[in-house]
């Protein structure tokens, strides 16, 4: 089993920053815009300020407690992968129980304000943990966990529309299922990077069982499965041109971010994975939410 370097602990505020960096807090932007989508495709009431900053609390602490168990569970095997034995736990800079601390507090919070928001949210918060949870455990069984991650992220517009009303509407289905298939698409281009690693570790994940050229294929099979499902949930909820034109904005950026990683082909290895993982996705969900506040705002 693999050491992890050991430091002074830090206090409890440099703690907290170690923690928010090593889970890439700011990554929380992928998923909120289409959580917040889910109020015009669902056709919700508008949330009232409290709800708001409710709803963006949970989404936030629950993507914190996901990524911080996952960084807890996994702590041995970044400690082995190259690529990862810089982050904060391998490292030493965070102590793995200061790490599960701010895990266990994020899912408090979590479990707090969801019931807040509603009993019924309230009492989903559990088992959408234990799910969420459940993540690290997956490459260590299946190549779907690409698409498992994708599940954990496409709840969030679902989750959304159940704290709301209750209810969720089959376009609010789709566009979770859209989410699915986008995070599948793109944390396949992001596991190229352990290709070797994975393979020679025994860990599961599309690159590490087929070549680099079949991964980006699938990856590519996912991307549009998702624009189709956008597609059929803006045709449900009787969506107009604008957020038509913003599914078409998503799928050109999904081309582009393809084509950005053209040369991992061969060896799995682009010299552009970074951008095109991180700006790219950035930019489909923030331009899809635009198009479709749009046009909602355009049809008043």
């Amino acid at each position: 089993m693999t050491s992890i370097s050991q430091s002074p602990t830090p206090n409890t505020l440099s703690s907290l920053r170690l923690f928010a960096s090593d889970i890439k807090l700011g990554h929380s932007i992928f998923a909120i815009p289409f959580a917040a989508a889910a109020f015009f495709l669902g056709k919700l009431p508008l949330p009232s300020l409290n709800q708001i900053f409710l709803l963006i609390l949970c989404m936030v602490t629950a993507r914190s407690t996901a990524m911080g168990m996952n960084r807890y569970l996994d702590r041995y095997i970044d400690a082995a992968n190259p690529r990862t034995r810089g982050r904060k736990i391998p490292s030493g800079e965070l102590s793995a129980r200061a790490g599960l601390g701010w895990s266990i507090v994020s899912a408090i919070v979590f479990i707090v304000s969801a019931a807040t928001l509603s009993p019924l949210a309230g009492v989903c918060s559990l088992p959408l943990l234990l799910i969420l949870g459940f993540y690290s455990a997956m490459k260590r069984i299946s190549v779907v966990t690409h698409w498992y991650l994708g599940i954990c992220l496409g709840l969030a517009p679902i989750a959304v529309s159940i704290a709301i009303s209750g209810t969720v509407a089959p376009p609010v289905l789709l566009l979770g299922g859209a989410v699915c298939l986008w995070t599948a698409g793109f944390d396949i281009i992001y596991a190229l990077q352990d290709l070797q690693f994975d393979r020679s570790a025994g860990l599961h994940s599309i690159p590490s069982k087929f070549t680099p050229a079949v991964s980006l294929g699938i990856s590519r099979a996912s991307f549009f499965l998702m624009i189709v499902l956008l597609a059929v949930a803006g045709y449900l909820s009787e969506q107009g041109l604008p957020y038509f034109i913003g599914v078409a904005a998503v799928a050109t950026l999904l081309v582009y971010e393809q084509y950005l990683v053209r040369d991992a082909k061969t060896s799995g290895h682009s010299v552009n994975l970074n951008v095109a993982f991180f700006n790219m996705n950035a930019y489909v969900s923030v331009i899809f939410l635009a198009f479709t506040v749009l046009d909602a705002w355009l049809a008043k």
